[in-house]
């Protein structure tokens, strides 16, 4: 038996309503869950009775809508969304996410621009603190939330309200496949962006796609124009030069199974060094959630806004977005015309990561990029080889739920009469 330095160790794990305790003591593990949280119960109680209530007297021709997103392409999408559907509605926001202050800062600021009744943030706090929230101020009425594929936090809050109707909302490119932590005959549909009108949901969960709506593409630009005009690219761009932007990539829990961050920042200067000796000039667009400090140089710019770039109308001042393996890449031609390119070599591990599987499939790599020697040429010469490059190659992709490689790839789960409800 290995022999513990510490002879006696209490850990306490909290959640919503439920304490666990993990006891460590001369070598021996005990763990067991402590329900002390008896006002919170006491709350909850009160809350049931409030929310059923609010069902049953329900008059006023009101709906009100909660928006749970988790991050600024979500909550744009969001806001698309409220754009895009017509009715008398309330409707309220949340922002639950790891954000730095800048980045909350300019959420809050896009919302105020909508009509969003009440905005709640809870950024960099724990998501079983959102639930208590909701419980400890009553906030009962309800009558749909809108939430992220895949997120199970989302979904126990969306639990306190088992009359009000769900739908799933779009955060790019990697959810338009079902996942098994969410039940999707709970749901009302879910609303999701055509991309480049060949990616579309994939995969067979019960529910799943009984309502598919489409995010309509003019919802999502009168929106991202309207976060432009608050946040505009400072950075002025010469119309002669080839622009590249390169997308930082996240760095977090997952994505340690793909590569470790030394690596990625290695490997992010190679391929921009690759670039700028093709003739490129090559922008770095941090990610909003990279606490990195990048130093810039003459060869080295940094892009400065914590938006998506998916919001700003770049099609005459760049000729081109890369990144390792962002849905960005996917995204800009879909709602600008501007080719995207993956520089995915970096990574390892990712064979049966589906989300990672869609990118590849669906994003032509760097080297076809790099095949464009960009010196003695102008921004229109070279702007349109890329795109016919990056056109003839996507002409060439089937729709995704046509993908054979992809639907071959697919968990078994969600392969089309291999789910079992438990």
């Amino acid at each position: 038996m290995e022999i513990k330095k510490n002879l006696f160790n209490i850990e306490k794990i909290p959640s919503a309503f439920v304490t666990k305790y993990k006891i460590r003591f001369l070598g021996l593990k005990i763990s067991f869950k402590g329900y002390f949280r008896f006002i919170l119960y006491i709350k909850y109680f009160i809350f049931r009775i409030k929310y059923n209530l609010y069902q049953k007297r329900k008059k006023d021709g009101i709906t009100r809508r909660l928006f749970i997103t988790n991050g600024n392409l979500n909550l744009i999408n969001s806001l698309a969304i409220i754009n895009q559907q017509k009715g008398n509605f309330e409707n309220s926001i949340i922002s639950c996410t790891q954000a730095k202050p800048e980045f909350e800062f300019e959420m809050k600021e896009i919302v105020k621009q909508f009509p969003i009744k009440k905005y709640y943030s809870f950024c960099n706090v724990d998501s079983y603190k959102m639930i208590t929230y909701f419980i400890n101020n009553f906030l009962t009425d309800f009558d749909e939330i809108y939430f992220t594929n895949g997120h199970i936090a989302f979904q126990n809050l969306a639990d306190l309200y088992p009359k009000t109707k769900r739908y799933i909302t779009d955060e790019g490119v990697c959810c338009l496949f079902p996942v098994l932590s969410i039940d999707y005959t709970k749901t009302e549909g879910v609303i999701f962006a055509k991309y480049l009108d060949k990616l579309s949901p994939i995969g067979y969960l019960e529910g799943f796609d009984k309502n598919i709506i489409e995010l309509k593409k003019e919802e999502f630009l009168k929106v991202g124009k309207e976060c432009e005009k608050l946040f505009p690219i400072e950075t002025e761009f010469n119309k002669e030069d080839k622009n590249i932007i390169f997308l930082g990539t996240y760095c977090h829990g997952k994505t340690y199974n793909f590569y470790a961050y030394e690596e990625l920042l290695g490997y992010q200067q190679d391929m921009m060094e690759k670039l700028i000796k093709k003739g490129y000039k090559v922008y770095f667009k941090p990610h909003p959630r990279d606490l990195h400090n990048y130093d810039e140089n003459e060869r080295f710019k940094i892009l400065k806004t914590m938006l998506p770039l998916e919001c700003y109308s770049l099609e005459d001042k760049i000729v081109a977005v890369v990144s390792v393996f962002s849905s960005a890449s996917c995204q800009m031609y879909h709602y600008h015309k501007i080719a995207g390119f993956c520089a995915t070599d970096l990574l390892r591990n990712a064979d049966n990561d589906f989300p990672t599987l869609i990118l590849k499939e669906y994003i032509p790599h760097i080297n076809m990029l790099l095949c464009v020697d960009a010196n003695e040429r102008t921004f229109e010469d070279v702007r349109s080889e890329i795109l016919s490059k990056y056109e003839n190659w996507l002409k060439s992709r089937p729709v995704m739920p046509k993908n054979k490689f992809l639907c071959d790839m697919l968990p078994v789960q969600l392969k089309k009469g291999a789910y079992h409800k438990s």
